[in-house]
């Protein structure tokens, strides 16, 4: 798509989130649809000074949603919308985790249309990603600031992708005041997956042994990643925090053993694949 049609596109989004004043509905009964356990208020944890400390350890270091979808273009990956997360379920998250980590998806979901200036899918997940930051009372966060910077860089794919990293700052500075690091971790370990499904996706059908390689040494990587995680996980009482911490305990019991990347097989990228899809589509239910 060119950039007036991308253009177009978003600025049709901004004229109706501008004049859209509907409030998100009050008191709804707050049901997981993961696990059918009674959610809890991440907001009214007191974030200490561990927890701070494994979180900035945890997220320190990884790529931002710009940063990802720039490396792939180095792995000359394919622009396909149907890895793309299922946009038309936005509403349907209750609870603030499956709100915060499909937020996280569908973030990464919009950079990664940006990068292949896709504008019909960039103004859905921007959209879709407006409606997760609006159940999480952070839109008073975003709203003049993705108005002004997308207005005025609406034709410019670099300056969207920066405005997509500053959301990511932005966020996550007003997560920590409002004293809701356990939400942004969420928002990150969402995007993390999503990056990876999307590798994933592709390096499944890859062919040429180079690329594959250069493919699965990404994906051994992230053992780092993926222990320090773990380990901030731990530190949150949600019930949903634990499975989410089991599931992707078992992902990391994949590559944690493989000694370096060389090592890291066909047998090992399916069984590592198998695992991350299933636990993409149990965030995603």
């Amino acid at each position: 798509m060119n950039k007036i049609t991308l253009a177009i596109a978003l600025s049709s989004f901004l004229a109706l989130s501008s004049c859209n004043s509907e409030k998100p509905e009050e008191n709804k009964p707050l049901t997981d649809s993961a696990t059918a356990k009674a959610d809890v208020d991440t907001a009214a944890y007191t974030v200490d000074d561990l927890v701070r400390f494994k979180f900035d350890f945890a997220f320190g270091n990884i790529p931002s949603p710009a940063e990802v979808v720039n490396d792939m273009s180095s792995y000359k990956i394919v622009y396909n919308n149907a890895y793309l997360a299922d946009a038309s379920k936005a509403k349907s998250y209750k609870t603030d985790f499956s709100k915060a980590t499909n937020l996280g998806i569908y973030n990464l979901d919009m950079a990664y249309a940006i990068s292949n200036a896709q504008g019909s899918d960039v103004l859905k997940y921007l959209k879709t990603s407006m409606v997760e930051i609006d159940a999480l009372d952070m839109k008073s966060a975003f709203d003049s600031f993705i108005g002004k910077r997308t207005e005025t860089n609406i034709g410019n794919r670099d300056s969207l992708l920066k405005i997509i990293d500053e959301m990511y700052v932005k966020g996550d500075t007003y997560l920590r005041t409002n004293q809701r690091v356990e939400t942004a971790t969420y928002i990150f370990v969402g995007s993390w997956i999503e990056a990876l499904h999307l590798i994933c996706k592709t390096g499944a059908d890859e062919k040429d042994a180079i690329q594959k390689a250069r493919l699965n040494k990404h994906l051994w990587d992230q053992r780092f990643y993926l222990k320090n995680m773990i380990d901030l996980l731990e530190e949150f009482k949600n019930p949903d925090a634990k499975w989410l911490k089991d599931d992707l305990t078992v992902i990391y019991k994949e590559i944690e053993p493989v000694s370096e990347y060389r090592d890291f097989k066909a047998k090992n990228f399916s069984s590592f694949y198998e695992k991350l899809e299933a636990l993409r589509t149990k965030l995603m239910q």
